[in-house]
């Protein structure tokens, strides 16, 4: 028979009405697999939307990120040039920080392209500790105490209260006591993770968020020339010591980066590749990490998630195929008589594959329908249950003093993935099951009824 694809369309649709049960295992089988996936997937995007806001707000919505271009390597020093260990030798080690300028251009012209400014630079002394030193441009907003009090013979530094007390260094601690000078600190999470009480299933997503205690000290560099005198002594104190040693090479310094949009910093942090949603850092030459802050690692968090998404997504296809084909192939199966009927009023085989995958088709977009509605209840529950509680806890673990906008529903590009995933389940199910079209399985089917 010659059939019409309207033909075909009524006959598909008369499968559903025929085979309710059947169909309907197919449909909720999708859709509960993928609702419960599109719900995490919009609520995922909304809590990274809320967390890099409440993450930059920590550090007064700017983000401070250090950053490399690792695309000129020749020009760089980093071989192993040995160490020191007597005060004696130190005339073979230069403290003076250097600068990479063909790197320092390639930087500066990305900032300026994501909107940003250079804000200084940062360099450290590996001793027994790390000695970070930080330009006084990049710290204004932090310092709370009036640099010209700073009293003589002593450096103004970023450090928390009390930090000292933390250091099991008994020698360490007595250098640094009587030369350090407290002028403010640099924001910092609590510790841990930002999770809620209970079971909650958003802990799966807050459970991978990065914090930042920020428990170390920086010196700040106000231009006076007191640094580079500062290092040296440490250095000669430490070695005459007798325990340690220090590497001979070069100290370069590191640009710090500021931006006043946190989505500008992740996108200057981010690289152009990517794929389907999820960033690829394969051949990126440029380095950014979060100073201060938490705003890119953040980002670098739900990137990772989105990547483990698509292998979940992937995971339920195979699930969800699977039950389709059984499914299916038992439609087939007792469907054999009305096949057969097919054939004997001249339908190709070609006619019967697309009865049979429209109704797949339409069972698809059933469990389409099936999937947003799922998605939504599961957010709308995750809404009224945790949206307040979500708020509290950010607010706590930014060290916030406001309470920050909590958003748990997002679109974004995983939603379209979501879709082609759910209608992939018809083509790899008649993929399948065809062999049971045959004339010579149908007939089986009918001697065996």
């Amino acid at each position: 028979m010659g059939l019409k694809f309207s033909d075909a369309l009524r006959l598909s649709w008369s499968n559903i009405a025929q085979h309710k049960k059947r169909s309907a295992v197919i449909i909720l089988t999708i859709s509960v697999l993928f609702g419960v996936v599109m719900g995490f997937n919009f609520i995922a995007s909304g809590i990274e939307e809320t967390t890099i806001a409440a993450s930059a707000g920590q550090t007064g919505g700017e983000v401070y990120a250090w950053t490399i271009y690792t695309g000129n390597k020749n020009g760089d020093d980093d071989g192993y040039h040995g160490s020191i260990r007597e005060p004696g030798e130190m005339s073979e080690v230069s403290l003076v920080p250097v600068l990479n300028e063909a790197d320092d251009v390639k930087l500066r012209e990305r900032v300026s392209e994501y909107g940003g400014e250079v804000a200084g630079y940062y360099w450290s002394y590996q001793m027994e500790y790390t000695y970070k030193v930080i330009e006084k441009s990049v710290v204004e907003d932090f310092i709370t105490e009036d640099l010209s009090e700073v009293p003589e013979g002593m450096m103004p530094v970023l450090m928390p209260e009390g930090f000292l007390s933390t250091i099991d260094n008994e020698d360490l601690v007595k250098r640094l006591e009587s030369t350090l000078y407290r002028v403010g600190e640099i924001p910092g999470t609590e510790e841990g993770k930002p999770t809620l009480s209970g079971a909650n299933p958003l802990n799966l997503i807050l459970g991978q968020l990065p914090g930042a205690t920020n428990d170390t000290f920086w010196i700040i560099d106000d231009g006076s020339g007191k640094v580079l005198p500062y290092i040296e002594g440490q250095l000669k104190e430490y070695l005459a010591g007798g325990q340690g040693w220090y590497e001979k090479e070069l100290t370069y310094k590191t640009m710090v980066a500021k931006f006043s949009d946190p989505y500008q910093a992740v996108a200057y942090a981010s690289p152009e590749d990517e794929a389907l949603g999820v960033k690829l850092y394969t051949n990126y030459k440029y380095h950014a990490q979060d100073l201060f802050g938490t705003t890119l690692a953040v980002a670098g968090s739900f990137n990772t998630q989105r990547a483990l998404l698509i292998a979940a997504e992937i995971l339920l296809l195979v699930v969800a195929a699977i039950v389709a084909i059984m499914t299916f192939a038992h439609l087939i199966d007792s469907d054999a008589a009305t096949v057969a009927l097919y054939r004997a009023m001249g339908a190709s085989t070609g006619n019967i594959y697309l009865i049979y995958f429209l109704y797949l088709v339409e069972l698809c977009l059933l469990a389409v329908v099936a999937t947003f509605v799922i998605a939504f209840i599961f957010i709308a529950i995750m809404a009224v249950t945790s949206a307040g509680a979500l708020a509290v806890r950010l607010q706590e673990f930014y060290k916030l003093s406001y309470l920050p906008k909590v958003t748990l529903f997002l679109f974004n590009k995983m939603f379209w993935l979501i879709l082609v995933i759910i209608m992939l389940v018809a083509p790899i199910s008649l993929l399948f099951t065809r062999r049971r079209f045959s004339a010579k399985h149908i007939a089986k089917k009918l001697k065996e009824d």
